[in-house]
């Protein structure tokens, strides 16, 4: 048994071999396919209720998405023209309030100010006050004494008038 392969013959053969593991591999993969078909056959008559409602519901659904996207339209633009209309009043606030911060600060410095010069006449007229009090009881001291010196002044006067 001698035979002669030649090239032709070899080729062929080659061919035919990757033929039949195309095929071999074809028909695994149409398997896989044909199962997840099964699995998915299975899933939608499960579920063949809910997917039918939810396929009834989608105008319904698309036409509110509608609705709802220009009515958020509609608010941006009016937020938008909103906004522009009363930026400039929020500036006038804003400066308004920065000039009334200035005013309260000049004012709280000038109450500061007088209190601190009310606090300082207060203590001079206190002291003025206790001053003249001490004054005044000095003085006042001083009359008593003033009246008991005469006082002995005229008795001393009128034992030497009586005595003579």
């Amino acid at each position: 048994m001698d035979t002669m392969i030649n090239l032709h013959d070899l080729l062929r053969f080659l061919l035919y071999l990757a033929g039949i593991g195309a095929l071999v591999f074809l028909m695994i993969t149409l398997k896989n396919v044909a199962g997840i078909l099964k699995v998915v056959k299975t899933k939608l008559e499960t579920h063949e209720a809910v997917i039918d409602d939810t396929m009834q519901k989608l105008p319904t659904i698309t036409d509110n998405v509608t609705i709802i996207s220009s009515n958020a339209s509609r608010l941006t633009t009016d937020a938008t023209e909103m906004v522009e209309v009363v930026k400039p009043e929020v500036e006038k606030i804003a400066s308004t309030v920065g000039d009334v911060t200035g005013t309260v600060d000049n004012v709280a410095r000038t109450v500061d100010q007088t209190s601190l010069k009310l606090k300082n006449t207060a203590e001079v007229v206190s002291d003025s006050i206790s001053d003249t009090a001490k004054t005044i009881s000095f003085n006042a001291n001083n009359v008593v004494d003033y009246f008991y010196i005469m006082r002995e002044v005229l008795e001393a006067l009128r034992d030497v008038l009586r005595t003579r």
